[in-house]
């Protein structure tokens, strides 16, 4: 059988051709020089002796035999070698692995610092500076279980008189675990801080969320999510404990479609007891729309029942344009079952932090508009509104708070923030019946730094 003579590479004995770097027949811009030059790279021919690759002639059966010879030993080099780079991987991939699984195991120390300058436009009141630390120490054992200390100052740097006794309003300690099936999570935190403040009206009755004191079991079965927790609200400097509250939810998701009843005890040692109970229905579409409803109960002998109403609508980026935005319609009824043992629940908070008191609506807007790639301008407000209107003047739960800022990232660590601020009250009397400018701005200016 005749073959041409491309198989006549495999003639190996001659080597004078590749000594000089090319084959006297086989010129670079040959048809097939990438070919043959490769197999003369792996071995496989050196072609005849006298340089020439002869590729037009006809191959005998002892060249093909001394070709497929080359070709099978050159094979077998190029396996060992990729075997041996597949085990060097390996043995790399393997430590890459294990110095992930130290470093998961290491303590971590993270946080962040904000400074802030505030200038009050009212009258001559001047301005301040403060500033706000979060520190985060980590330490995870494996997967399942960790330890977490946290300490957040809040307002205690904001040149006020609030007292934030250290270890029952700044620290917090929360643990994570697995146990007999069921996920557990312990924290000693102080819940709740409210931040009064008499020299910035906007920023008066702001919430700081904070980790409760609590131990809180969960277990998933299928797509059904159960819970049960003893949670504690620390009131006073000393730790002493002011509410109890003994509650569970039981909550079942379906697609974009979550239900869930949540029954609540809350009691004082010796004093005032309150039962309550929640149902809540959330539907998400596209990550896109929220909307979040929740009926709540208490009083049952009296039938004292409200509802909470909470829709969402985020449009990520709808132009192209580098602008996203995010509307949200907040009501709470009149009679939804909030006093004094619970007056401070974190989800009736608008876009300021601000509590949304019974009987009142919010409607909030955000739009963050890109104006280069480290810059950004942002428009938050909410409009608060019993509904209510005594000739023409709104009840004093009627307010509209809102704020341009500009963002500057200077680096992927570091932010530079300024703002104007205007709250506008027109019955000049605020939440809680606190007496307000019926207009008060803010200019301001901060940094913010995370490491």
């Amino acid at each position: 059988m005749k073959y041409l003579s491309i198989f006549s590479l495999i003639i190996l004995l001659a080597s004078g051709a590749w000594a000089q770097g090319q084959l006297k027949d086989v010129p670079g811009g040959h048809w097939a020089s990438e070919a043959v030059y490769e197999l003369v790279r792996m071995g496989v021919t050196t072609g005849y002796p006298d340089g020439t690759f002869r590729g037009n002639n006809a191959i005998s059966r002892y060249e093909m035999a001394a070709f497929l010879s080359k070709l099978a030993r050159s094979f077998n080099r190029e396996q060992g070698l990729n075997q041996k780079l597949i085990a060097e991987l390996r043995a790399e991939t393997a430590l890459l692995k294990f110095k992930r699984d130290r470093q998961d195991e290491e303590t971590k120390i993270s946080g962040e610092i904000e400074s802030r300058y505030r200038l009050s436009t009212v009258a001559v009141r001047g301005g301040k500076t403060d500033y706000r630390l979060k520190l985060n120490l980590l330490r995870k054992m494996d997967d399942q279980t960790s330890l977490k200390i946290g300490l957040d100052t809040v307002d205690a740097g904001y040149n006020t008189d609030s007292d934030r006794p250290l270890t029952t309003k700044l620290l917090d300690i929360e643990s994570r675990f697995k146990l007999g099936g069921f996920d557990y999570k312990v924290n000693l935190g102080p819940g709740v801080v409210v931040h009064n403040d008499d020299f910035f009206p906007s920023e008066n009755n702001i919430i700081y969320i904070r980790p409760k004191s609590a131990i809180e079991a969960t277990k998933k079965i299928g797509r059904m999510t159960l819970s049960s927790a003893y949670v504690t609200r620390q009131v006073e400097p000393s730790g002493k404990i002011g509410v109890h509250e003994l509650t569970g939810k039981i909550k079942y998701k379906y697609g974009n479609l979550a239900v869930s009843f949540r029954p609540r005890y809350l009691f004082v040692l010796d004093g005032t007891h309150d039962v309550l109970a929640e149902a809540g229905l959330n539907y998400m579409l596209n990550d896109h729309w929220i909307v979040y409803l929740l009926l709540g109960a208490g009083d049952f002998e009296a039938g004292r029942s409200g509802m909470y109403l909470k829709i969402e609508k985020k449009m990520i980026d709808p132009w192209n344009t580098g602008t996203n935005v995010v509307v949200r319609f907040d009501k709470v009824g009149s009679k939804y079952r909030r006093d004094d043992l619970d007056e401070y629940e974190f989800i009736y908070l608008n876009h300021f932090n601000r509590l949304i008191l019974d009987g009142t609506a919010d409607l909030g807007l955000r739009i963050t508009q890109k104006l280069q790639d480290k810059v950004s301008l942002e428009w938050r407000s909410d409009y608060v509104t019993d509904g209510s209107f005594n000739y023409g003047e709104a009840y004093p739960e009627t307010y509209f708070i809102w704020q341009l800022g500009l963002l500057h990232q200077l680096s992927e660590t570091a932010d530079l923030r300024a703002f104007y601020r205007s709250y506008n009250v027109p019955s000049g009397v605020a939440q809680f019946s606190d007496p307000v400018p019926k207009i008060s701005e803010i200019i301001g200016l901060g940094l913010n730094c995370r490491f």
